[in-house]
């Protein structure tokens, strides 16, 4: 008895209705999910700004965070900063550095939506700058974001958020990067 295919013709073993082999298939799509990733990977993230692991310094007066930022997109704009849920940061001190170079630039308040992928939670009250392709380093180059804060403020607070945030027209920014600090950590 020979397998009929549904235009009612013989069809061979192993063979789908259309005279594919079905192992030359699964072969394909085998060799499709591994070798695409591997050529694509690489890729991945090239045009995207980073961030370090945040260093964190307390005394009894006050925590300070530096944080590195390297590998800038030229063309884009990014925003960087520490803030917290509700009210912002007082009486913290906030300087931003290219290289060993403080930057004179004006320092902003605004509030980062779109944080609840990062932080679980729905918006972040930050301080911090805006920094158009001007401001951008070279290749080589990094930006330095110093912050201090005193230990009372962070002792309220009990915890603050550092970010880096890209933006997407027409006026949407996206965190890239971000960390949160924590009460456990000082």
């Amino acid at each position: 008895m020979s397998e009929r295919n549904i235009s009612g013709g013989a069809c061979e073993p192993r063979k789908c209705y259309h005279g594919f082999s079905s192992m030359r298939i699964l072969k394909n799509w085998v060799l499709i999910t591994i070798v695409s990733p591997t050529l694509i990977w690489p890729l991945l993230g090239q045009d995207e700004a980073s961030m370090s692991a945040p260093v964190l310094r307390g005394t009894p007066e006050e925590i300070s965070v530096t944080i590195r930022f390297s590998n800038f997109v030229s063309g884009n704009r990014y925003r960087l900063g520490v803030g917290t849920t509700g009210d912002k940061i007082k009486n913290a001190t906030i300087e931003l550095l290219k290289g060993d170079t403080p930057l004179s630039k004006k320092l902003v308040s605004f509030r980062q939506g779109y944080a609840k992928d990062w932080f679980e939670v729905k918006e972040i009250v930050v301080e911090g700058f805006l920094c158009s392709s001007a401001d951008l380093p070279r290749q080589d180059e990094e930006l330095t974001l110093k912050v201090s804060i005193p230990r009372a403020e962070a002792d309220r607070l009990k915890r603050f958020f550092v970010i880096l945030a890209k933006h997407y027209p027409p006026n949407r920014w996206y965190i890239m990067e971000g960390a949160e600090l924590d009460d456990s950590l000082w």
